[in-house]
């Protein structure tokens, strides 16, 4: 049987995930809520009539709907709110990112899955993309030995007319909707945590943001690797690259092919990809999509922990929050700090 989803929240990106559970041979969607009218009546539009219940109430939505898990697609600041609601009712929840927008409020949602027993994910999407896979694979094998350092660096053309316009009212709307993807992918590609960060944001003079649109960042992984990273939404075109130096070579990235070079020679060479399931491998929207589904499925058939896990995630959060405090008070903030502070203030 097929796994029963209550979709929270069918903007643009909740439009997106009706398309993938429609997609998924293994979900079909149960009922969509929103607030908004209009929202409800575009899904009316394109699927029918009879493809779902449609809601404009959360608490009626899912005292109404007979789901099996709940997929969060509202603007960052409801999505603890919204998690802690289905969360209360008994559902499984897959939220976009970020899991909050705080690690206190983070945690007051990790609480709330321990006390009903019920798993919560985030749907980090840039994890399962191709070229991740095969970095951290490759990584993991110790294909580049020891490694010391990585440059991290994303451009992007996005003004705020490019993206829903709730992110333009953030304080740090790169870091808040972008640099959390980001910082969760340094965490996978190296298996490992983040110790520090030391950051810097702003807004380019012609950026049409009213927060900061740029950041960069120092970042201190557990065991000595360092990583520089710099990203903006406000660049003239869009382009990305990752570069690992290790003690036996290093590894290069634009997140469509890898490439490697070992310890003396001139040239890259490129690297074979590992395979992923149908649909992963798509460009954005849809890439990554079909693993975050199949762990979300099985994570509520047999309890299996998904690699994105809100336990799990909590550590990338922390590393947004540390990167606000950094450019606040200008200094190094560790993450156990942050994580520290967080249960202080609870």
């Amino acid at each position: 049987m097929a796994l029963r989803v209550l979709q929270i929240g069918v903007g643009v990106r909740g439009g997106h995930w009706i398309e993938f559970i429609r997609a998924h041979p293994d979900t079909v969607t149960a009922a969509c809520v929103d607030c908004r009218r209009e929202a409800l009546d575009a899904v009316r539009a394109r699927y029918g009539d009879g493809f779902c219940a449609l809601y404009t109430d959360i608490r009626e939505a899912i005292e109404k709907t007979e789901a099996d898990a709940a997929l969060i697609a509202t603007p960052s600041d409801l999505h603890a709110e919204h998690a802690l609601l289905a969360l209360d009712a008994g559902l499984p929840v897959m939220t976009e990112k970020p899991l909050a927008v705080t690690v206190r409020e983070a945690k007051r949602v990790l609480e709330k899955a321990r006390e009903v027993g019920k798993p919560i994910l985030v749907a980090e999407n840039y994890r399962y993309w191709p070229a991740e896979r095969t970095v951290r694979k490759l990584v993991a094998e110790g294909a580049l030995g020891a490694i010391s350092a990585a440059t991290f660096v994303d451009y992007r053309n996005q003004p705020k007319n490019r993206l829903p316009a709730w992110v333009d009212e953030l304080e740090h709307p790169h870091l808040q909707e972008i640099g959390v993807h980001h910082f969760d992918s340094i965490r996978a590609l190296f298996s490992r945590d983040a110790a520090w960060v030391s950051a810097r944001a702003w807004n380019p003079p012609w950026s049409d943001w009213k927060g900061f649109a740029s950041t960069e960042a120092l970042v201190e992984m557990e065991g000595g690797i360092h990583v520089q990273y710099y990203s903006t939404l406000a660049s003239p075109y869009f382009s990305f690259a990752l570069r690992i130096e290790g003690e036996k070579g290093d590894l290069w990235t634009n997140r469509k092919y890898v490439f490697r070079r070992a310890r003396g020679k001139k040239l890259f060479l490129p690297v074979r990809g590992v395979k992923v399931p149908p649909g992963d491998a798509a460009k954005y929207p849809r890439g990554g999509t079909t693993s975050l589904l199949n762990a979300l499925r099985d994570a509520v058939r047999s309890g299996a922990p998904a690699e994105t896990r809100g336990e799990d995630n909590i550590r990338s959060l922390a590393m947004v929050e540390a990167a606000w405090i950094s450019h606040k008070e200008g200094r190094r903030v560790a993450i156990d700090e942050v994580m520290g502070r967080s249960s202080q203030q609870a």
